[in-house]
C-alpha cells in the first residue's frame, strides 16, 4: 500500500503534543485528575521527566504504524537522547518499536517489464538460499528498514545489495553498476523478478526510469535509454558506427541478416537488442581481414 505522508508529518508538528501521542498510539484520550504529570515510563518501568510530552503508557505498548512510517521515510526525522528516540514531537525506546514481520511482506516482481517498488511502502527480497529480507522504498529510494537498526538487528548485507542495485537503476545512465556486480548477478536478479531482455522500467515512489537489458555477452547487459537511442541512430540514421564497412556488407542480429545500404546504415527495426549486432564474417573489431 503506498502512502501519501505528507500531510502526517504536518499533523505531527503541531504544538498539542499530547493529542498526536494519542493519536500515534491508537489511544482514545484519557481524561486526567488536574495536576496530573506527563510523563515516560520505560520498558523497564523506570520514570524519565526530562521534558517529555507524552502521557503515562504501558510499558509494553508500541508506537504505531503511521510513527513508524515516518521514521522509516526518513531516518533524518529521528533525534536520539541517550538510549531514548524521538520523532515528530514522540519520544520512546527501542524497545517500544515494532518488529516487522517479514513473513507478512510482499515480493515484489515485474508486469510487463516494469517493476514498481511503489511508495513508502515494505516489502521483502527472498535471497537465493529461501532467507527474507526486509526492504522499504522512502522518498530517496529503496532501502533498508531504519526501524529494524533502531531496535538493533544485525546488519544485512544480501538485502542491502540488493536494494542497491535497484538504486543504480534509478539513475539516468546505470552504467556503475558494473563496478559492484557482474552480468551473471544481474541476470540472476532480472530473472528473479521477472524482467526480460529488451527495454524495462523501473519506479520508485514518484520517479521512475527506462533502461535497456541487453543479451551481449561482451557489451553489458544493462544500458540507458538515451545509450540505445544514440546508438539506434547511428546505426540507422547516420550511418556513423559503420564508417568503416563497405556498402553490401551483411550483418547479423538475432539470426536476422541486415544488409549495409550505401548511406552506411542498417534497416534495424527500434527495440532489437543492438549489442547483440554480428560483424560480417571478413570483419573483426571493425576492421576488414583477408
Amino acid at each position: 500500500m503506498n502512502i501519501n505522508l505528507s500531510h502526517i508529518t504536518r499533523r505531527y508538528q503541531l504544538n498539542q503534543h499530547q493529542m498526536v501521542f494519542n493519536t500515534l498510539l491508537g489511544q482514545g484520550q484519557k481524561k486526567s485528575g488536574v495536576g496530573q504529570m506527563d510523563m515516560f515510563i520505560r520498558s523497564s518501568g523506570t520514570i524519565n521527566d526530562a521534558g517529555l510530552y507524552s502521557p503515562a503508557m504501558e510499558k509494553d505498548k508500541y508506537i504505531s504504524n503511521t510513527l513508524l512510517l515516518l521514521i522509516n521515510n526518513n531516518v533524518s526525522n529521528v533525534k536520539q537522547h541517550g538510549d531514548i528516540y524521538e520523532c515528530a514531537g514522540v519520544r520512546f525506546t527501542a524497545d517500544q518499536i515494532p518488529k516487522i514481520d517479514t513473513s507478512t511482506l510482499p515480493e515484489i516482481k515485474a508486469h510487463n517489464n516494469i517493476i514498481d517498488f511503489g511508495k513508502n511502502q515494505y516489502f521483502k527480497y527472498v535471497s537465493s538460499d529461501g532467507k527474507e529480507h526486509a526492504l522499504f522504498t522512502n522518498d530517496k529510494g529503496v532501502g533498508f528498514v531504519h526501524s529494524e537498526s533502531m531496535r538493533g538487528a544485525e546488519y544485512d548485507p544480501v538485502g542491502n545489495r540488493y536494494a542497491r542495485f535497484w538504486r543504480y537503476m534509478m539513475s539516468d545512465d546505470p552504467v556503475y553498476y558494473g563496478l559492484t556486480f557482474s552480468d551473471d548477478e544481474v541476470r540472476d536478479i532480472m530473472s528473479d523478478v521477472g524482467i526480460e531482455e529488451g527495454f524495462f522500467t523501473v519506479k520508485m515512489g514518484d520517479r521512475e526510469m527506462t533502461h535497456y537489458y541487453s543479451g551481449s555477452k561482451t557489451e553489458g547487459v544493462i544500458h540507458s535509454k538515451e545509450r540505445y537511442d544514440s546508438k539506434y541512430k547511428h546505426l540507422t540514421s547516420t550511418g556513423r558506427e559503420l564508417m568503416n564497412y563497405e556498402p553490401g556488407d551483411v550483418f547479423t542480429l538475432n539470426g536476422k541478416e541486415y544488409v549495409l545500404s550505401e548511406n552506411h546504415t542498417l534497416d534495424i527495426p527500434y527495440g532489437e537488442d543492438l549489442w547483440a549486432l554480428e560483424d560480417p564474417a571478413n570483419y573483426k573489431f571493425g576492421e576488414k581481414i583477408e
